[in-house]
C-alpha cells in the first residue's frame, strides 16, 4: 500500500492517504466546517457515507469528541487505511467495510442523527476515467450515484436527524430533481466565497405529502 501524508487543520496532526487514490480536497474541509458551525449538539450518532481514509470523520471527531461516529467504505484498502489512521490519532471512531447500496444489511434503519457525505462529483460516463480503480471511484459515480446516496440517507436518517452532502454547483438542479422522488427535503443550502464552485445541502426527512 503506497501512502502519502495529509496534514489536518488542527495542530500538527497528520494522517495517511493512498498515494495513487483520489486526493483529499478542500471540499472535505468545507463540508466538515459547515457541519461544525451549525450543529452544536454535544452528543449524537453520526455516519459518513463513502468515508475513504476517514478524514471528514476524523475532523468532526477531533472537534466533537463526544459524537459517536461511524464511516462506511466500499474499498478494502481505504477501509484499512481509515482503521490505521483512527489508531494513529487515538480516536474511537468506527469504520465499516461495506457497500452503501446494500444499506439494509450493513446499516441500522433510521438510527443516525447526523449523516454526511462528500460523494463522487462526476456522473458516470462523463470525463476521462482514471486507470486506478480507487481513484476513479472517488471522482466518478462508478460504484454509487446521487440517487444511491439519497436512498441510503433516507434509510439511515432518524426522524429528527439531518444529513449534509456536498456537490458542485452545476449539479444543484439534479439534486433537486432526485429529492422530489425521495422522502427528504433540503432545508438549507450553504455557499462560500472560499469554495465558489460547490455547495453544501442540509437535508431532513420530508413532512408527509410535501414535495421539494
Amino acid at each position: 500500500m503506497n501512502k502519502k501524508k495529509v496534514q489536518l487543520p488542527f495542530g500538527d496532526l497528520v494522517i495517511d492517504q493512498l498515494a495513487d487514490g483520489h486526493p483529499v480536497t478542500d471540499a472535505a474541509d468545507f463540508l466538515q466546517s459547515t457541519i461544525i458551525q451549525n450543529i452544536k449538539t454535544e452528543e449524537l450518532k453520526g455516519l459518513e457515507l463513502g468515508s475513504g481514509n476517514g478524514i471528514i470523520t476524523f475532523m468532526l471527531a477531533l472537534q466533537r469528541p463526544q459524537w459517536q461516529l461511524t464511516g462506511i467504505e466500499l474499498h478494502p484498502e481505504l477501509h484499512e487505511l481509515s482503521l490505521r489512521n483512527n489508531a494513529k490519532l487515538g480516536l474511537s471512531c468506527s469504520f465499516v467495510l461495506g457497500d452503501l447500496r446494500e444499506f439494509r444489511s450493513s446499516l441500522d434503519f433510521r438510527s443516525f442523527d447526523l449523516i454526511c457525505s462528500n460523494p463522487p462529483w462526476i456522473k458516470a460516463g462523463s470525463g476521462k476515467v482514471s486507470p486506478d480503480e480507487v481513484r476513479a471511484a472517488g471522482r466518478q459515480e462508478i460504484t454509487c450515484s446521487m440517487k444511491d446516496i439519497l436512498v441510503c440517507i433516507d434509510w439511515c436518517l432518524s426522524d429528527k436527524g439531518c444529513a449534509w452532502i456536498i456537490y458542485p454547483l452545476k449539479r444543484k438542479a439534479e439534486l433537486a430533481k432526485e429529492m422530489m422522488r425521495i422522502n427528504l427535503e433540503a432545508v438549507n443550502l450553504y455557499h462560500s466565497k472560499e469554495h465558489p464552485d460547490s455547495f453544501v445541502a442540509r437535508l431532513k426527512r420530508k413532512p408527509s405529502g410535501q414535495s421539494w
